[in-house]
C-alpha cells in the first residue's frame, strides 16, 4: 500500500517501531522481520524525503528534529490506515489492538472485567494494558508518543486530549493494624508523632498533601517512595504511616488499617485519547465498555464501595 511519491506505509511502521524501541533489533523483533530489511526501508524513506530521520549512536537510534516531525505525521497516517481497515471490516466485527496506559491500581482492580467483556463481544479485538504509569504525565506521554490508544489518568489532563469522566477514589490514612487508636488534635488529625510519615512520590499525592497541610497536617516525610504497594508493606511492618489513594491499597492486608482523612480528598480519573484516535471504532468500543457502570460495579472494589462515578 503506497502513499505519494512511492512512499510505503510499511516504511512508516518501521520508522515508528525503531523510534519507540530505540533500536533496529527491537523493532525487527516486534515486526517479525530482519534488521537489514528495516535499515534498507528507512534508508529508502530518508532518500525519498531528502532528510536524515534517525541519529544512530551508542545509545541507540534516536529521531532527529526532522524525524520527530515525520514521526508525528507517520503516526497520524497509520491511525488513518487502521480506521480504513476497521470501516472495511465493520460488518464482520471489530479487530486490531487497543493499548491502555494506566496506573497499577486501575489495571489490577478494574480493567480485567472490561477486557473479559470485550473478549466476548469482539473476539478479534485485542486489548493490551500497560499499568506501569506512576504519574499522570506518564499516561499522557504514552498517548502523545503513540504507545497507547487510551489512557486512564488522574485529572487534570493536557488540553489537547479528548476525554470522558471516569471513576474516583478517596485518599485515606494507612496505619499499622497493631497501632492502638490515637488521640486527635483539634484539627482532627490523629497524633502519630511516634511513627514516621511515608510520602508517595507522585504529583497527585503531592497536591493532596498540600491540601492536608493547609488543614493542619504538619509531619514531613521521613522517607518517600514511588510505589504505593511498597509503602503499604512498610506500614504493615510498623515502619510508619502514609496517605494513599484507597484503590491503591485495596484490599488492605490484615496488618494494615484504613482510616478516613479528616478532610475530603480524592483523585478523579478520566478516559483520554488523542482526538483522532478517539474516533476510531475499536477505540470507541473500548471506551464504551470502560464507561459501563455495571462492569465496574461487579469488581471487588465496586462491591466494596471503594470507587465512585464522576
Amino acid at each position: 500500500m503506497k502513499d505519494f511519491d512511492g512512499m510505503k506505509l510499511s516504511q512508516l511502521k518501521m520508522l515508528v517501531a525503531v523510534a519507540e524501541h530505540g533500536s533496529f533489533s527491537a523493532a525487527a523483533a516486534e515486526l517479525g522481520c530482519t534488521q537489514s530489511r528495516i535499515s534498507h526501508a528507512i534508508a529508502e524513506l530518508e532518500g525519498e524525503l531528502g532528510v536524515s530521520l534517525l541519529a544512530r549512536g551508542r545509545a541507540g537510534s534516536l529521531p532527529t528534529g526532522a524525524g520527530l516531525r515525520v514521526l508525528d505525521k507517520a503516526r497520524q497516517m497509520l491511525r488513518l490506515e487502521d480506521g480504513l481497515r476497521e470501516a472495511a471490516l465493520a460488518d464482520g466485527g471489530l479487530s486490531g489492538t487497543v493499548r491502555i496506559a494506566c496506573f497499577r491500581s486501575i489495571g489490577t482492580h478494574l480493567l480485567p472485567h472490561v477486557v473479559e467483556a470485550l473478549a466476548l463481544r469482539h473476539p478479534q479485538l485485542r486489548v493490551e494494558i500497560d499499568d506501569s504509569c506512576e504519574q499522570r504525565l506518564d499516561v499522557t506521554a504514552a498517548l502523545q508518543d503513540g504507545l497507547a490508544e487510551i489512557g486512564i489518568a488522574q485529572l487534570p489532563l493536557a488540553g489537547t486530549l479528548a476525554s470522558f469522566p471516569y471513576l474516583h477514589d478517596d485518599y485515606v490514612l494507612v496505619l499499622p493494624a497493631a497501632l492502638p487508636p490515637a488521640s486527635h488534635a483539634p484539627t482532627g488529625w490523629p497524633a502519630l508523632d511516634a511513627l514516621p510519615f511515608i510520602g508517595l512520590a507522585c504529583s497527585g499525592a503531592a497536591e493532596i498533601l498540600a491540601r492536608c497541610r493547609a488543614a493542619g497536617f504538619a509531619p514531613e516525610p521521613g522517607r518517600t517512595l514511588s510505589n504505593d504497594t511498597s509503602i503499604a508493606a512498610m506500614v504493615g511492618r510498623g515502619m510508619g504511616y502514609s496517605i494513599l489513594p484507597r484503590l491503591a491499597c485495596f484490599p488492605e492486608a490484615p496488618d494494615v488499617r484504613i482510616q478516613p482523612l479528616p478532610i475530603p480528598a480524592r483523585r478523579q480519573f478520566a478516559i483520554a485519547a488523542l482526538p483522532d484516535v478517539m474516533r476510531l471504532p475499536r477505540v470507541r468500543a473500548v471506551v464504551r465498555a470502560l464507561r459501563e457502570r455495571r462492569l465496574a460495579a461487579v469488581t471487588q472494589a465496586g462491591r466494596a464501595g471503594i470507587i465512585g462515578w464522576d
